[in-house]
């Protein structure tokens, strides 16, 4: 991949430089694993600087922790970057995220949590309750607001809240591939290539799984990624023994290959989603060493999402007793 030469992000560059000494490493992320109590892995946390280093916070506060770590990331890129905007691509999918949730707890007739809101988002959202509770969509850029309305129609048809997912999750990826691609940098393009690819495969695993049809699926496959719906119809009509051969040609062959194996001993696409994050992560770690250019910016902030899902996944863990194994192999590769 061409070097960037971009020298307008050079002094946020040198500041991310000095903070990613600080990330988690395997060793900082083991001893959580390997604290007695949930307590102790909370305290390697607090030690490590996470969050606004608030007064008073408990084991039960680790969300609110976690959300407060991806924050200052956010805050840090919004006050020394010369275009903000630059980064919407990176923080839509929060917003989609919220509008799952406003829309289902609207359908369940529930109030909207609060602690289920993802932030940072585009869309504030105490303004994205008000636009719900008012059904003003006009506010939302044009692609949520369809999405939306879709969505809503979707659901009175059909009563089957998964439709809500499928139409939003569509949405978003269209819309991501939009601002990626508007960035003129082709890590950007290329990130959200694979992105967009990796989430045709899960959607065409998944339907395969739940045994739906070609029909079903058809309709909620993303345009734009690597590949055509006639390569995704060849897929689907495989058995899944037969799915990573036929990709044998693809930057995706490994990772179907182990997921295929790791589906057939589970049953579920678990093993999938951690690959997929996986291959992903590779991808940021060819900027590590880029000194121009966006590219290093928007790795660390998916660095840093991926490394705050570590966590949780210990965190969680932790919190409901699992074994050391059983948190070790849901982990994905760090960063560092």
């Amino acid at each position: 991949m061409k070097e960037s030469t971009d020298t307008r992000y050079v002094y946020t560059i040198s500041r991310i430089r000095a903070i990613e000494q600080k990330m988690l490493s395997p060793a900082l992320l083991e001893r959580m694993i390997e604290a007695d109590t949930p307590e102790e892995a909370f305290k390697v946390l607090q030690d490590a600087g996470y969050g606004f280093a608030g007064e008073g916070y408990s084991v039960g506060d680790y969300e609110r922790l976690l959300g407060e770590e991806q924050e200052k990331v956010y805050r840090l890129l919004m006050e020394t970057v010369p275009d903000p905007d630059e980064f919407d691509f990176l923080i839509i999918k929060n917003d989609y995220h919220n509008l799952k949730v406003c829309l289902k707890a609207e359908f369940s007739n529930q109030t909207v949590n609060d602690a289920y809101l993802l932030r940072p988002a585009l869309i504030p959202t105490e303004r994205l309750a008000d636009l719900f509770r008012e059904r003003n969509f006009a506010e939302l850029p044009g692609p949520m607001a369809e999405a939306v309305t879709e969505s809503i129609d979707a659901y009175t048809k059909t009563q089957d809240p998964q439709i809500i997912d499928m139409i939003l999750d569509q949405a978003l990826y269209m819309h991501m591939l939009a601002l990626g691609m508007g960035l003129k940098s082709e890590f950007a393009a290329s990130l959200v290539n694979a992105t967009v690819d990796l989430a045709n495969l899960k959607m065409l695993l998944r339907t395969k799984l739940i045994q739906r049809s070609w029909k079903f699926l058809e309709p909620f496959l993303i345009d734009g990624g690597s590949y055509t719906q006639d390569f995704y119809r060849g897929l689907f009509e495989l058995d899944f023994d037969q799915i990573a051969k036929a990709c044998a040609n693809t930057p995706y062959s490994r990772l179907l290959a182990e997921s295929m194996t790791a589906l057939r001993l589970s049953g579920s696409l678990a093993g999938f989603e951690k690959l997929c994050d996986n291959y992903l992560v590779a991808m940021l770690k060819t900027t590590k060493y880029a000194i121009f250019g966006i590219e290093p910016l928007i790795a660390y902030y998916l660095a840093k999402e991926m490394e705050i899902k570590n966590v949780r996944i210990i965190m969680v863990g932790k919190i409901n007793g699992l074994p050391q194994y059983a948190i070790r192999e849901r982990l994905r590769e760090t960063y560092v």
